[in-house]
């Protein structure tokens, strides 16, 4: 799948997880909700907060393992997922510019938070989909499970503002944008790098 390709589908793989957040929205809000009351469940840790990672996380590891063949290299399923998380992020990015025309605050890291977590996260469960594109359940404890967990990590450092929340998530990106790296140039280590 060409890298454009993967770009579009990171868009369309956002709003099928944005569509599954507000079913969850939907079936989990009282009747009597009101707007700044469903506004609070995006900043609350309770189980829409979960739901809301698992539909992300989910709707990547679906649409990335179905679309990355077996006649993909390693290299070409990791690029791909790199331009999936850019084009899933963008769209986030998108909702929270909107939301910052309409009052709220604008916060730099939390936008390069965005987007480093999503592009991690799908080339996580490229790698996964990589190693195991014939066994959906081994990608999926080994892509959607530690995905689904590092982006939990992340969202609960942004929501539960500890002592040193701005430095314990800038530390977290940075592992997670060496990971990247890492992920993204390992097809070309030679193959006995594990020797070394």
């Amino acid at each position: 799948m060409g890298f454009i390709q993967s770009f579009f589908l990171g868009i369309f793989g956002a709003l099928v997880a944005l569509f599954l957040e507000v079913i969850f929205l939907v079936f989990l809000a009282p009747p009597s909700s009101t707007a700044e009351s469903i506004t609070g469940e995006f900043n609350s840790i309770g189980l829409f907060f979960f739901l809301a990672i698992l539909a992300e996380e989910f709707s990547k590891y679906i649409l990335i393992h179905k679309f990355s063949s077996k006649k993909n290299n390693s290299g070409n399923i990791i690029l791909s997922s790199l331009f999936f998380g850019i084009g899933f992020s963008m769209l986030e990015i998108f909702l929270v510019y909107w939301n910052y025309q309409n009052g709220m605050n604008f916060d730099l890291i939390g936008i390069a938070g965005i987007i480093v977590i999503h592009i991690s996260t799908a080339i996580l469960i490229g790698y996964s989909a990589g190693k195991n594109s014939a066994n959906f359940t081994n990608g999926l404890f080994f892509g959607f499970i530690p995905a689904f967990l590092v982006h939990l990590a992340y969202n609960l450092l942004k929501v539960s503002g500890p002592t040193h929340q701005k430095e314990l998530v800038i530390a977290l990106l940075v592992f997670l944008i060496s990971t990247d790296i890492f992920l993204l140039f390992k097809p070309f280590f030679p193959r006995n790098i594990e020797k070394i």
